[in-house]
């Protein structure tokens, strides 16, 4: 038996050897010098936007291009895969020199041979490699408000993960009203769920039935809730402004985790992560979900008065004060039909329209959509790109910037991912399109295109309503 067991041992290192020695390798200095050329970071997205981790280094390649082995296998048909590696902007026949943490074997290079990729490298050594011949890497700035599934692992699990400074922690699922069902069937272990309370005072959403309520009342629909409300659903949570919160959803409600972040930055907690990913990603990976409903422990005392961040989420007034001042930019996050003044994007909106000054922010192809921002694993969008795209427009860091959307939410989320990439000078205007269009005599936009936008049309990969 143990005759037989060495010599298939030896036909496996035989094969394994061969295969390596067929890929075609490229090393490091030969791959510094080929010009064009498009590098592929074929690791974890939590890798690419800087974690060290036991597996390797954090941080990319300047100017390579993310994308994971597993998203191969989360596209849906070949015309999704194109479309994913389309949005990346990568070259089928470009050389091309994909990368790990250490040399790669024929499954990447299989992979993006049989997705149409004409000449296809590996980098010998990897990013490792990379690294120890001298060469730098690129991090996302505050790449640790952006946790991996394995890091809220350890946390709840009792352990203390990089960039995590111990005391108190809450992880927090938030559901929209129709998921509560979905948090009893499974969530992370430990954690505690919110609703959508949290984020803002509900609305009714039938525009007829707005004609019956007066205008002082409309005008706090959708907006956050008031200070003190906002202190005791915090406090019930059993969050203060030292307790680390780690916030998710699913797919729907990774907006709303995002805009309860906000609610929590304004108020004054000062360690706010969110899971890239949400939920969605969590089960992708088969980690372990817990089923029932955890009780909260609340605090006596938040800690600290609320608002600590008042200048994060402006109103009507210091949106005003935004769109006179000449060294602002209006960052509209919304759909491209929302943007051109077509459609209001909401039951309870019925005037299309825009806030003056706009610029096309991109968000996703309908009022409730981010897929702008997002990849196929529900991660955060390539950051570069990001910038890339508000570039174009005119969203730039050197610029006091404001985020707004509809009512608050989509903005919130993108607000996060700029102050990821190292942003400060930047705001949600928290009424959004809906306190905008109720208020006498604002200015607006013109309907359509500005005659100086520098797109006719957005750089998005899927099907809009626009008339355009």
């Amino acid at each position: 038996m143990i005759k037989i067991f060495l010599s298939i041992t030896m036909i496996c290192f035989a094969v394994t050897g061969a295969i390596a020695d067929s890929l075609p390798l490229i090393s490091v200095k030969e791959a510094s010098k080929i010009q064009p050329v498009q590098f592929v970071d074929v690791r974890p997205e939590h890798q690419f936007i800087g974690w060290d981790t036991e597996k390797g280094k954090g941080g990319h390649i300047e100017g390579a291009k993310d994308f994971p082995l597993s998203w191969f296998d989360l596209a849906k048909s070949p015309e999704e895969l194109d479309n994913e590696l389309t949005r990346r902007e990568l070259k089928k026949d470009m050389d091309t020199v994909l990368y790990g943490n250490d040399t790669l074997g024929s499954d990447a290079y299989d992979l993006f041979v049989g997705a149409g990729f004409k000449h296809v490298k590996i980098l010998e050594g990897g990013l490792e490699k990379w690294i120890e011949s001298g060469h730098t890497v690129k991090k996302m700035a505050r790449y640790e408000r952006l946790v991996y599934p394995e890091w809220v692992e350890e946390l709840v699990n009792g352990r203390s993960p990089k960039t995590f400074k111990g005391g108190d922690f809450r992880v927090v699922e938030v559901n929209l009203p129709f998921e509560k069902d979905d948090f009893l069937r499974g969530h992370i272990p430990g954690a505690i769920t919110v609703d959508d309370t949290i984020n803002h005072v509900r609305g009714v959403r039938i525009l007829a039935d707005y004609q019956s309520i007066p205008m002082t009342e409309q005008l706090k629909f959708w907006n956050r809730p008031n200070d003190d409300d906002i202190k005791k659903k915090l406090e019930a949570m059993g969050v203060t402004s030292d307790t680390t919160v780690i916030l998710y959803g699913s797919v729907a409600a990774t907006t709303a985790a995002y805009r309860a972040g906000m609610i929590m930055h304004y108020a004054g907690v000062k360690d706010i992560r969110f899971l890239n990913g949400g939920k969605p990603l969590w089960e992708l990976e088969n980690l372990p979900l817990e089923k029932g409903e955890n009780e909260w422990t609340s605090v006596d005392n938040f800690g600290v008065q609320i608002p600590q961040n008042p200048e994060v989420l402006i109103d009507y007034d210091e949106e005003l004060a935004m769109v006179k001042n000449p060294d602002a930019v209006i960052a509209s996050i919304r759909s491209w039909p929302e943007y051109l003044c077509e459609i209001s994007g909401y039951t309870y909106i019925g005037e299309a329209g825009d806030i003056a000054k706009s610029r096309f922010g991109y968000a996703g192809s309908d009022p409730y959509a981010m897929e702008d921002y997002r990849n196929l694993d529900n991660t955060m969008f390539n950051y570069e790109l990001i910038a890339d795209r508000w570039k174009k427009w005119g969203i730039t860091p050197d610029k006091a910037v404001s985020f707004h959307c509809g009512t608050g939410w989509r903005a919130s989320e993108t607000y996060f991912y700029a102050y990821a990439m190292g942003w400060d000078n930047i705001r949600v205007y928290d009424g959004g399109w809906y306190e905008w269009h109720k208020k006498k005599d604002s200015p607006r936009k013109e309907k359509g295109l500005p005659e100086d936008a520098p797109e006719r049309k957005p750089h998005s990969f899927f099907k809009t309503t626009s008339k355009k």
